[in-house]
């Protein structure tokens, strides 16, 4: 029996099946990823994990915080975009590719919370607090006692997810960070000079921090410059220096445009600045004289909404929430305000409830729905020696 030609295709199918192995190649190297971005986040919001060796499949790659499951809903060879499930819990946050699992760091998952400063002026010596408010009943946490004169004034507070920070211009001299985790606080200083303060602090989507800086010395010629500021040692650069009297007031920063805006010529128009160009352009409101504008907010969507106050009937005036479109200052009413001048502080964007939230007379939460249009009061205390202001949420 001649077995050669057997021989022959049995060394065949060997080498074919050693030139297949070959073609395969090594495994995939396994994925590396850089330092989170944020300290802390909250259900609903997204996450970036860069790094490298990720799978441009988005199936292909499992992200778990403290072991739960997240969302990939972008994924490239360099980032994930991750949705927080509404279930995550604290921990630690791991990403497997191809089989291969690496920690990416720890992050603390916080609910949605509301941020204010609280004042008791039940004695001779106010006791000022920031607290958390649950924005659904409103009940309060202490965050921290504002017990040292140096803390007394805490003003245009803002959130800082990179950190887990509050922080707030202080007496309009420096920055006060307070931890929200570990309650600490920090004093920032930004001048010692007393004819200089800052105020109007503002953040862009990068998570760069400005404020308007404004010189007294010559007291018939201000000057305000935006600086943009470092909030770990309080070194800033001036963006842009620019004559502006009276106030540039109710910083918002608009992304859609690159431009911090705020209210000026006596709350008659928009003042806006381009942080990619430096250039500055006022836009008219449609205000009267007896016509104001007051606190900017911003939602998601780079919409522009203010409060608008008009007192030209002594006996009548009127509150009203509009919409202004910052390029040309014309304006779309959105609610009329059951009580004139009931809505004190700064308005914030609600993104889970849709809703734009400010203090209303200093004792409660006003929000408004924007795509009902409804609005309601959440009562926070009954007390006449309570009072709230400087609203933000993380």
């Amino acid at each position: 029996m001649n077995r050669k030609p057997l021989l022959i295709f049995l060394i065949s199918l060997s080498l074919f099946a050693a030139c297949k192995k070959d073609e395969a190649g090594p495994p995939p190297p396994p994925p590396t990823t850089e330092p989170l971005a944020i300290a802390a986040a909250k259900p609903g919001d997204t996450l970036f994990i860069k790094g490298e060796n990720f799978s441009e499949v988005i199936a292909n790659n499992t992200v778990k915080i403290n072991g739960v499951t997240a969302t990939v809903v972008v994924a490239s060879n360099t980032e994930l975009k991750v949705l927080i499930p509404a279930n995550a819990t604290s921990g630690e946050i791991t990403v497997t590719v191809n089989n291969q699992t690496i920690e990416v760091g720890s992050i603390i998952i916080a609910p949605f919370r509301l941020y204010a400063v609280k004042n008791n002026y039940q004695n001779v010596d106010a006791i000022r607090q920031v607290i958390s408010i649950d924005p659904a009943n409103g009940s309060e946490t202490v965050i921290t006692t504002l017990d040292d004169p140096q803390d007394y004034k805490m003003e245009d507070m803002v959130y800082v997810p990179a950190t887990n920070e509050l922080i707030g211009v202080n007496m309009g001299r420096g920055l006060l960070k307070i931890d929200v985790a570990t309650k600490q606080k920090t004093r920032i200083s930004l001048t010692v000079d007393p004819n200089i303060d800052f105020g109007q602090l503002v953040v862009d989507k990068y998570g760069n921090f400005y404020a308007v800086k404004r010189d007294f010395t010559d007291l018939s010629h201000y000057k305000h410059a935006l600086v943009k500021i470092d909030p770990k040692t309080g070194t800033y650069m001036a963006i842009k220096t620019f004559e502006y009297n009276p106030y540039w007031e109710s910083l918002v920063y608009l992304a859609a445009t690159n431009e911090v805006v705020g209210l000026g010529n006596t709350s008659q128009a928009l003042f806006k600045l381009n942080l990619t160009t430096k250039d500055t352009v006022s836009v008219k409101l449609q205000g009267a004289p007896d016509i104001e504008y007051r606190e900017l907010v911003i939602d998601n969507q780079s919409n522009l909404y203010s409060y608008k106050g008009n007192y030209s009937d002594p006996n009548n005036y009127i509150g009203q929430i509009v919409k202004l479109n910052p390029a040309t200052g014309q304006e779309t009413l959105v609610s009329t305000l059951t009580e004139y001048g009931k809505l004190h502080d700064n308005l914030i964007f609600v993104p889970q409830r849709n809703e734009l939230t400010g203090i209303w007379d200093q004792t409660g939460l006003y929000r408004l729905n924007l795509g009902t249009k409804t609005s309601s009061i959440l009562p926070l205390t009954t007390q006449q020696s309570i009072t709230y202001n400087e609203i933000t949420s993380n």
